[in-house]
């Protein structure tokens, strides 16, 4: 692989100018704007992930690679997928900081604190999947301070909007916006955003986490 065919970081992230104008949502934030702003935001912002870091890591792996940016820890990091098991997909990093997902939904995450241990989201993920428009139930799980279990049970409203054009590492193509809305009477309530492609891939998005990790935005750099 020549390093020519890597796209610019600001190509490999290319969708956050598409996007920023898909929505007439009032409440509608840029899902990639905290990443974005991170990259190429002014003094006093954390050391971001670098051009050359993604370019190293495009030329010595062909595994799925993804970009992962956690506002609220004010943290980025690349993940390689390291396993398949049953349709979950966990990527890692060094660091031993993994993400687990299914079909590009975050379903758990592991060693960055206060953890997502486990989602119950396939309603909403089919949904956003087909681009379709409908309501469906997400339950989410954290293991609390004191080892408690603790479940928040949301319900969603999943509505796709406009397409968008995305141009990330090398991952390109033409796909859809599509937004879900979640209220719960025990959680705090979000909105994720989803970048479909045509077979129902994700491609990118901005999950809630919970209230530790807040929203956490990932960018698919190779499948």
């Amino acid at each position: 692989m020549k390093l020519r065919m890597i796209p610019k970081l600001a190509g490999a992230l290319g969708l956050v100018a598409a996007v920023a104008a898909c929505s007439n949502d009032p409440y509608y934030n840029n899902p990639f704007a905290a990443g974005y702003d991170v990259i190429f935001g002014g003094a006093g912002e954390p050391t971001p992930v670098t051009q050359e870091q993604i370019v190293q890591t495009l030329t010595s792996t062909d595994l799925p690679t993804v970009f992962l940016n956690i506002p609220e820890r004010q943290s980025q990091t690349l993940l390689v997928r390291i396993e398949q098991n049953n349709g979950y997909d966990t990527y890692a990093n060094s660091g031993r900081q993994a993400v687990i997902m299914r079909n590009g939904v975050i379903v758990g995450t592991r060693g960055f604190g206060g953890d997502l241990m486990s989602t119950d989201a396939g309603g909403v993920r089919d949904l956003v999947r087909g681009s379709r428009t409908g309501q469906a139930t997400y339950i989410q799980r954290f293991l609390t301070a004191e080892d408690v279990t603790r479940t928040v049970t949301y319900r969603c409203g999943v509505e796709p909007d406009k397409p968008v054009d995305v141009s990330m590492g090398l991952v390109q193509g033409t796909a859809r916006e599509v937004i879900a809305a979640c209220e719960s009477a025990d959680g705090t309530p979000f909105v994720n955003y989803f970048v479909v492609d045509g077979n129902g891939d994700i491609l990118a998005s901005r999950q809630w986490l919970g209230e530790e990790l807040g929203y956490v935005s990932m960018h698919r750099l190779r499948r």
